[in-house]
């Protein structure tokens, strides 16, 4: 039989105020306030004794400089820099509705000492895109690339291997990432604090919405809030269509409010709007209820379901097909509308959701079999 879903006392969400996408003002800071936040850190003090006791003091002429500098003194070292991307240059920087000048970027280069020859360790597609459009006489008044002049970071240095380690820090060994979190706060900040129209930008803080509205919140992987109930750091989550996303967040806040989201759910409910979509069949809160039983009372939530889930897709792979077969992630909706049919469910399933894992179902935990004679 299906188990009934047991109401559980939901508490108020802390999110709901201390979500750090709430906001719609700008917040600005001094860089002194950073200093003060990391002068008290015990890493950095920590470090800062390590300097002192080694007797290491830092020479502030060897700092990059930054200088305007024209394009026809840029070169390009084959043998650091990697291959032109072309492509990259025509579809990513330079469409028609996407370049921006205000959003170019500095080169990095290594200058030559006593010469006025710059050669650039990062930025040869910028530079490039940039001085094909003069060339192409798209820039007004401009017709001489050589002549133009770029902001150009540069240290100066005869050392080869020092530019080659000062290309491979700047293309990510040396730099904080920006995760797909922060991302989605510019965009959704954009659109909050400065009333961005750009059609991302407000896709972005429609979906937010959405999450919000039903007490869901994705917060980045180094959060202090991962963890906290109705919280994920699954952000494919918000490529969802808006009507998936909707029925996933208000299933998660209809019944497992007191958790942090699972990125099972995401998957699962995709799986089941299409399938029922594609088969005309309408998702009916008496269903969604009849599988949040399932859910909780014999799994205790979507985490738990998930691992279980994978258990029996691993052992089903092994007897099927005589090896490992990769994790699906269509296995999630296909077992537990397996289990809800095998439980006696009413609710008309679309038949390929049941044909897509066939036989799957009776290799689930041992223990979840002993509860159901019937798939023993």
């Amino acid at each position: 039989m299906i188990p009934l879903y047991e109401e559980v006392q939901r508490k108020p969400n802390i999110l709901r105020t201390r979500n750090p996408l709430k906001h719609t003002t700008a917040n600005v800071v001094p860089l002194e306030a950073r200093i003060r936040e990391l002068q008290t850190s015990k890493e950095w003090q920590k470090l800062i004794k390590e300097y002192r006791s080694s007797d290491i003091m830092l020479n502030p002429d060897l700092r990059p400089r930054v200088v305007m500098a024209k394009l026809g003194k840029l070169m390009i070292d084959e043998d650091i820099q990697r291959a032109l991307d072309v492509k990259h240059c025509a579809k990513k920087i330079a469409p028609v509705g996407v370049f921006d000048e205000r959003l170019l970027q500095v080169v990095y280069c290594v200058k030559t000492p006593g010469r006025e020859e710059f050669c650039a360790v990062d930025g040869q597609h910028t530079a490039t895109t940039v001085a094909a459009l003069i060339d192409a006489g798209l820039f007004i008044d401009e017709t001489d690339w050589k002549e133009i002049e770029i902001a150009v970071l540069y240290i100066e240095t005869n050392n080869k291997a020092f530019a080659r380690k000062a290309f491979a820090l700047i293309n990510g060994k040396g730099k904080k990432k920006i995760s797909p979190w922060y991302e989605h706060r510019t965009r959704v900040m954009s659109r909050r604090i400065d009333h961005s129209q750009d059609e991302e930008d407000v896709e972005a803080e429609r979906k937010q919405t959405i999450c919000e509205t039903y007490d869901c919140y994705p917060v980045d992987n180094e959060s202090v809030f991962v963890g906290k109930p109705g919280t994920f750091t699954h952000m494919q989550a918000l490529n969802l269509p808006e009507e998936v996303l909707k029925l996933a967040c208000k299933f998660h806040n209809d019944y497992f409010h007191y958790d942090a989201i699972d990125g099972s759910l995401w998957f699962m409910m995709d799986d089941i709007y299409k399938a029922f979509k594609a088969a005309k069949i309408k998702i009916t809160d008496e269903f969604l209820a009849e599988l949040a039983g399932i859910l909780q009372g014999y799994f205790a939530g979507l985490y738990e379901f998930h691992q279980s889930v994978k258990g029996a897709h691993h052992r089903w792979g092994e007897h099927t097909y005589g090896y490992e077969v990769p994790w699906q992630d269509d296995a999630i909706a296909a077992v537990l509308v397996s289990l809800y049919k095998k439980l006696g469910g009413k609710q008309n399933i679309p038949q390929p959701m049941l044909d897509r894992f066939e036989k799957i179902i009776d290799f689930v935990d041992d223990d979840i079999k002993e509860l159901y004679p019937e798939i023993a």
